[in-house]
């Protein structure tokens, strides 16, 4: 059943978040979130989603937030 209900939040997740990289474990009814994400509104989105998903169940969002910088300067090519 965990592995089935797993697989329906990355389902979830990667149609209506569109978020491909997000783990998602079910141990004893709890639902653990893990990836990296560029921002806090993208965790609360993958969140939210996985929560309707999870049915009731608690969802443990541990997912990061890993700022995206900008590249500096140009990148040389060889």
């Amino acid at each position: 059943m965990s592995e089935y209900l797993a697989a329906h939040i990355q389902e979830r997740l990667a149609t209506e978040v569109h978020e491909l990289g997000i783990t998602v474990d079910v141990r004893d009814d709890v639902v653990y979130l893990r990836g990296q994400v560029a921002c806090a509104e993208r965790c609360r989105e993958i969140e939210v989603a996985a929560r309707i998903a999870a049915e009731g169940r608690t969802v443990r969002n541990e997912v990061s937030v890993v700022p995206v910088r900008d590249a500096e300067g140009e990148e040389q090519l060889s």
